[in-house]
């Protein structure tokens, strides 16, 4: 059967990407997972991959081109199976007049906030999308981007914020001793530490990993925890380590140390981009103490980590200068609430508790 290829969608402030180079001709064979051509979006360049094994047939747009999400770029001969769309799960009330427009005008809706009865889009909600959405000419306006982002997040999702001290001595400890007999290539660095104590955390609570779209909750099958990274260019991307619960702790620090080196030099493929299920971001030593962030829609939380430093604290009734790091929980009220939240974020703690057990 004939496969059409839309330009997928990396993330909800992307209406079109560019067209940079095709890796793929017509005649190749192509397997699920191959990378097909890359796109230029407003924050990098990113590889994008087949969803199937088939054929291919044509591509269908030229190099330099700026295509609509949506929009076709290839066609393949793929075996007759069923093609998951998400037009298949997410169903959007729309008006007529809206749906036209917005056709006529290659604009996605999915992500347009309907302002009609039961959050139907109306015309007057897709012309006020177009106008807020217009790109500056002949730039590539990173922070409009995540802006319009973030303002719809803000808009949308109804926050909550907790935050908790990891005491950090015993994590310290083993790190320089575990580091010592490594090779200084394999070195674990404390940011895989903290990560590897989160994804294992989720496992106990898939509330807040997964995504909230038209209404419902789906918790994800497995855990892909995207990770901040600042672009030297200015910005920031969130690509997400994928199947993370199934990595080892060196596993997920070699992953870690890739995905940070190909985020810089735009290779990035765009299941990474599309398919995070929970946020971590951490400002490092350049930060600050407490890290506030808001939530990357459809997920429903993100945690931020300040800058490790020493502190005083009580324990076991004795005052001692320790080492620790500041959690802080945002996470989406319609979804979970803050007893679960601080379940969580006491969760990390204990494990942290156990470095060698991670």
């Amino acid at each position: 059967m004939k496969y059409i290829v839309p330009m997928p969608s990396l993330g909800a402030d992307m209406e079109e990407g560019k067209l940079m180079a095709w890796k793929i001709a017509p005649g190749d064979s192509v397997k699920k997972g191959q990378s097909i051509a890359v796109v230029e979006t407003t924050k990098s360049a990113v590889e994008i991959e087949s969803f199937y094994d088939g054929v291919v047939l044509d591509v269908l747009g030229n190099l330099g081109d700026s295509i609509h999400v949506g929009a076709p770029i290839a066609s393949f001969e793929i075996a007759d199976q069923v093609i998951p769309s998400p037009d298949l799960t997410k169903r959007v009330k729309i008006s007529p007049a809206a749906r036209k427009f917005a056709t006529e005008n290659n604009i996605n809706f999915e992500n347009i906030l309907g302002h009609g009865p039961e959050g139907l889009i109306e015309l007057a909600d897709v012309e006020h999308y177009v106008e807020s959405h217009k790109p500056e000419k002949g730039t590539v306006n990173i922070r409009a981007a995540i802006a319009n982002a973030m303002t719809d997040s803000k808009k949308e999702i109804p926050h909550y914020y907790l935050k908790h001290t990891f005491s950090l001595d015993l994590v310290m400890s083993w790190l320089d001793e575990k580091n010592k007999i490594l090779p200084p290539n394999e070195r674990l660095l404390m940011p895989t530490i903290l990560l590897k104590a989160i994804v294992s955390a989720l496992k106990d609570f898939p509330m807040l990993n997964g995504y909230f779209k038209n209404g419902v909750y789906t918790p994800s099958a497995v855990i892909n925890v995207g990770v901040a990274v600042a672009l030297k260019s200015g910005g920031v991307l969130v690509p997400a380590i994928l199947d993370s619960e199934k990595l080892s702790l060196n596993q997920l620090n070699l992953s870690f140390l890739d995905l940070a080196h190909r985020v810089q030099v735009n290779e990035l493929k765009n299941r990474e981009l599309i398919e995070g299920t929970f946020t971590v971001t951490n400002l490092g030593d350049s930060g600050c103490e407490e890290v506030f962030g808001i939530i990357f829609p459809p997920q429903v939380a993100l945690l931020g980590l300040g800058f490790i430093h020493k502190r005083l604290v009580m324990i076991n009734d004795k005052i001692q200068n320790s080492w620790v790091v500041v959690g802080s929980l945002s996470a989406d009220h319609r979804v979970t609430d803050g007893m679960t939240g601080a379940r969580f974020l006491r969760k990390i703690d204990e494990l942290l508790q156990k470095p060698d057990q991670l």
